[in-house]
């Protein structure tokens, strides 16, 4: 997997918010005590008691005042905001390294800000690059386990995220790119790996100083995966192609440029790519080039098969089965050369 060493100034402008100040940490006993005897605030109040915990560390104290907010919230206190909440208890549970909860209080959180209004962009700006974030450390997990479907469709829901927040985000869209370039070469998709290696370059040019080493390794694996290969052509197709030239050379008697294309043609069709009858068609063309040009032994040879061929499929009175017969027969009559 590859990480992009992002400054944490740089996470947090990201985020939309300023890294909170650290201040010496309170004594437990002393503020449980204080909270079991003084009256419970209103949620204004404890919202503020628990941003204040929240920032300098101690959320420990700050996770149970959130999830008494969420159940003033629900008790119909309009003061309380869930999303604000919600994506706070989000951070504690992410902090923890339980993802799968703070995954569900982030999802959470950005449909309760819609709820209420969408408003707060600085929020829901936040919540969403830490839904991102945690994404990109699920599809890490999913690759360590071996599984790399689940792993791109992680890294697919990260990217889309992480392309709303542009141009802010593009060092992370860029890293995002990469990460499924990777899985894509992994599955033996090197077309797919290189587009996103060529915009993951891109990106990275932009925000990346030359010698960034992250810049020089994705470059790397660009170069590597070589230029994209030019589709093979259909051989049926190829086949046909030379058909319709060697027949156009033969009506104009240019007999060894026929019978050169004619040849090919025959062998591409005797590896079965098309049907019998365009085979049988083929040698006719050839064998009928030979004839012209005397070569009768290889004549008679391909023309009697090209009529085994021609006859059963089209019948005996076809056009080109009568033309196929009476080269055949002519070829098989005598010349002067052969009467003693």
């Amino acid at each position: 997997m590859l990480r992009t060493a992002l400054r944490l100034g740089a996470l947090f402008a990201v985020a939309g918010c300023t890294a909170p100040a650290m201040a010496p940490r309170e004594p437990v006993e002393a503020t449980a005590l204080a909270q079991a005897s003084a009256p419970e605030p209103d949620a204004s109040a404890l919202a503020r008691q628990a941003d204040d915990y929240a920032a300098v560390g101690r959320r420990d104290l700050a996770a149970p005042i959130y999830e008494r907010l969420i159940e003033l919230r629900a008790a119909g206190d309009a003061t309380a905001s869930d999303a604000h909440t919600l994506a706070q208890l989000a951070v504690i549970e992410h902090d923890r390294g339980h993802l799968e909860e703070a995954e569900h209080f982030y999802r959470r959180a950005l449909a309760e800000e819609f709820a209420e209004g969408g408003r707060d962009a600085d929020l829901r700006t936040r919540t969403l690059a830490n839904l991102a974030w945690l994404l990109g450390e699920r599809a890490a997990s999913s690759i360590a386990a071996q599984r790399r479907g689940n792993a791109i469709d992680l890294y697919q829901e990260a990217l889309e995220i992480w392309q709303t927040l542009q141009p802010a985000s593009d060092e992370l869209v860029a890293e995002t790119l990469a990460n499924l370039a990777l899985l894509e070469r992994a599955r033996n998709q090197p077309e797919q790996a290189r587009s996103l290696l060529t915009r993951s370059v891109t990106l990275y040019e932009k925000t990346l100083a030359p010698s960034d080493p992250t810049l020089l390794r994705v470059r790397a694996l660009l170069a590597a995966s070589g230029a994209p290969r030019t589709p093979e052509p259909d051989p049926a197709e190829v086949a046909r192609d030379l058909d319709r030239e060697g027949a156009a050379h033969l009506d104009r008697r240019e007999y060894l440029r026929a019978r050169a294309l004619l040849e090919r043609a025959v062998s591409i069709h005797e590896r079965g790519v098309t049907e019998p009858v365009e085979l049988g068609a083929s040698l006719s063309y050839l064998g009928r080039t030979y004839a012209a040009l005397g070569d009768r032994e290889n004549a008679q040879y391909v023309l009697q098969r090209s009529l085994a061929i021609l006859e059963p499929a089209l019948g005996k009175f076809d056009p080109l089965t009568l033309k196929t017969r009476a080269t055949l027969e002519n070829v098989r009559a005598p010349v002067l050369a052969d009467v003693p």
